[in-house]
């Protein structure tokens, strides 16, 4: 074999023993979902589309152009935090 040409030599990979299925999707698989409030992850569950929708409308209106679904996420997860936030603090000062 000349210098410029090289050959691959493949190695037959190992078969990996799957375990007996759970329903869960593997950790490095993503499950088949229907709609983008499903693709979105557990944790953002309660933002519903149409949620979603008026967070856009109402942003995209404020910043003067249109803003994404993940500005919107992020947005509503921070109003989310925001709001648990004062929460706690009445809580506290009205244990106080």
């Amino acid at each position: 074999m000349s210098a410029t040409t090289q050959r691959r030599v493949r190695t037959p990979r190992a078969r990996r023993k799957r375990p007996e299925s759970t329903g869960f999707p593997p950790p490095d698989e993503q499950p088949v979902t229907d709609g983008a409030a499903n693709e979105r992850p557990l944790a953002t569950a309660w933002i519903t589309d149409e949620l979603l929708e008026e967070t856009i409308d109402v942003w995209s209106e404020a910043y003067g152009r249109p803003i994404t679904e993940e500005e919107a996420v992020e947005i509503l997860v921070n109003v989310r935090r925001l709001g648990q936030v004062l929460l706690k603090a009445r809580k506290e000062r009205n244990e106080k």
